[in-house]
């Protein structure tokens, strides 16, 4: 009968397959594995190789809202009923957190 140890060791391919994925998120989010924190400039994990330019609220809010309806000009609803409307509408929308939040601004401050 074989009995799981707690200190078994992994296979040859889990562990290559852990790297790959590691040293895959070192290179997309912007991380040098040589820095050693010699005075090297560093920039945000946000700003990796493989992220999109950041986008406005604007430009998100013509982006999302008129895929479905036309879009409401920002005068139509109070700050607060725009706060309502786009956490409503982020679930529909699939909008990620950070986008909500900058369509929100963009109404609220242009309301």
């Amino acid at each position: 009968m074989k009995h799981d140890h707690p200190h078994r060791r992994l296979p040859r391919a889990t562990i290559a397959a852990t790297m790959s994925i590691a040293i895959f998120v070192a290179f997309a989010t912007g991380c040098d594995p040589g820095d050693k924190g010699e005075g090297a400039a560093t920039r945000p994990a946000s700003e990796g190789i493989f992220s999109p330019p950041a986008r406005t609220g604007a430009q998100l809010w013509a982006e999302n809202c008129t895929r479905c309806h036309y879009s409401r000009p920002p005068k139509q609803y109070s700050a607060q009923q725009w706060d309502i409307i786009v956490t409503h509408m982020r679930l529909r929308a699939d909008l990620t957190g950070q986008e909500a939040r900058e369509i929100t601004k963009f109404l609220q401050a242009n309301n």
